[in-house]
């Protein structure tokens, strides 16, 4: 058997966790700068919350709709301001970096699955004129395991297609729901790219080229490209087919958990 690592030594290798907190600690550090920017005078979104004729009852319901609507977008800026934050050459870095821990514990969760699964005889030693009675227990983890190796052999064909990562690889990923939630509000395409540089400028970001061509061709576009990828990606787990041996609860948490690995694998 090939000496695999453990998840556990993996993450010793690439230190994945260092990036993970330090996103969670900008983001608290920047909350009120995110805030700041996009509830300025200036900024676009106030030409989304005014509702015309608002009587006197109706003044405290807007203002409501207002400070939620910035806290909703201000939650998909977590990774964003982290990215916004570094310089090209450290937005690379991290994306490698991260890409690279996942991809190694993607192969490692698959070789580990192939070498259970292609024992036929796992706890079922064959005897010679000495038939065993099949293994309920282990025929149904088998059942388990196919159906996990589909989704990550599906994961790293998606990562093997990946294009080559660039220093706007993170903030392409990172923006996506930012970008699609603008959209749901109704923000026009000139108003979504003011935002965004409103948002470059106040956190200074390392992009010369970030002007409004270059914000929808080379940020917006592959942005809303992986974020729809990943979203009809998870709907077609629901569409797996599930043999009859797993329970109904069990293939809700299998559900679930994948979707929860899907989110996480994809988030660099």
């Amino acid at each position: 058997m090939k000496n695999l690592l453990t998840t556990k030594q993996i993450r010793s290798k690439y230190d994945p966790d260092t990036v993970l907190k330090d996103i969670n600690l900008t983001y608290e550090k920047n909350i009120e700068k995110l805030r700041s920017c996009i509830s300025h005078k200036n900024s676009p979104i106030h030409n989304y919350n005014t509702v015309q004729q608002l009587s006197f009852l109706e003044v405290d319901s807007n203002n409501h709709y207002h400070n939620h609507l910035i806290n909703d977008l201000i939650s998909t800026l977590k990774d964003s301001a982290y990215f916004m934050v570094l310089s090209k050459k450290d937005r690379l870095n991290t994306t490698q970096k991260m890409r690279a821990f996942y991809s190694g514990l993607l192969k490692n969760y698959l070789d580990r699955i192939n070498i259970i699964i292609q024992d036929p005889e796992l706890l079922v030693p064959k005897q010679f004129n000495d038939p065993i009675p099949k293994h309920k227990g282990i025929s149904i983890v088998f059942d388990i395991l196919t159906i996990i190796k589909k989704d990550l052999e599906s994961e790293y064909e998606y990562r093997k297609n990946l294009p080559r990562a660039g220093h706007l690889t993170g903030l392409q990923i990172a923006m996506g729901k930012f970008f699609t939630s603008l959209k749901t509000i109704g923000f026009t395409q000139k108003d979504q790219i003011t935002i965004v540089q409103n948002l470059f400028n106040t956190f200074n970001v390392d992009w010369k080229e970030g002007d409004r061509d270059n914000i929808k061709i080379s940020l917006q576009k592959p942005a809303l490209d992986y974020h729809n990828k990943t979203k009809k990606d998870i709907q077609d787990i629901s569409n797996y087919h599930f043999p009859k041996s797993i329970s109904d609860s069990l293939i809700s948490s299998m559900l679930e958990q994948a979707i929860i690995f899907k989110k996480r694998i994809r988030r660099f």
